[in-house]
């Protein structure tokens, strides 16, 4: 391998650990449900253009169907007047009315359908967001948990590589051995002070006893010693 290609390796592995370091899935999760409810907020915005493109029509269409309505009940009246030319008139623009309207009829049998498509695939979208945003949500409480344990399973795992009744026993062995060698020096004080020579002497004169001193006084009294 050349050294060229040891080093993009290297490169490569480094960019990969940083970016798994850096990736956080509920985080992630959290950014979709967005993107979800930016997309939903284009498509409303589409559907309401369209909706106002089929409310025009229709208008148009219903004015359509009024003339049609009036020049056909104008060329009615004139008949009746006697005025065929006026009758005639009246129903060539029925005519180009009835025209207008069907064409306009024929337009919204094609918008129409799109708009109650446009509002189910809206609803499905709504619904899906709906969907992942509640996974997301579970999807955190999860990840926390995870992070939770992972700290506890740390500390858990350093506590348990360590013999801590050991550890215990040493510091009380520690302890009783201060205690042992300042109880040492302290005989050794007293015994190069001289001290302890002077308490076994100074027990050797000691007045008599409480007991001693009964004993006496029964013989003094002629009283049997019991």
């Amino acid at each position: 391998m050349s050294l060229f290609d040891s080093v993009s390796r290297t490169l490569k592995g480094l960019l990969n650990d940083a970016a798994e370091s850096v990736q956080d899935p509920s985080r992630d999760a959290r950014q979709i449900v967005r993107e979800l409810d930016d997309s939903i907020g284009k498509a409303e915005n589409s559907l309401i253009e369209i909706q106002a493109q089929v409310a025009t029509q229709q208008s148009k269409r219903d004015v359509a169907a009024d003339k049609a309505k009036k020049y056909e009940d104008g060329a009615k009246r004139a008949l009746q007047s006697g005025d065929e030319a006026l009758a005639r008139e009246a129903l060539a623009a029925q005519s180009n009315a009835e025209a207008e309207r069907d064409a306009l009829t024929a337009e919204l049998a094609k918008l129409e359908p799109s708009v109650d498509h446009l509002k189910q695939q809206i609803d499905e979208m709504r619904q899906r967001r709906n969907d992942l945003n509640a996974r997301s949500n579970i999807l955190q409480a999860k990840q926390q948990i995870a992070e939770a344990k992972d700290v506890a399973a740390t500390a858990l795992g350093g506590i348990g590589g360590k013999n801590l009744s050991q550890d215990f026993q040493k510091l009380e062995d520690k302890v009783a051995l201060s205690n042992a060698r300042s109880d040492a020096r302290l005989n050794s004080a007293d015994e190069t002070s001289g001290k302890a020579l002077d308490d076994k002497l100074a027990a050797l004169s000691k007045g008599p006893s409480v007991d001693d001193r009964l004993e006496a006084l029964k013989k003094q009294l002629n009283t049997p010693a019991q």
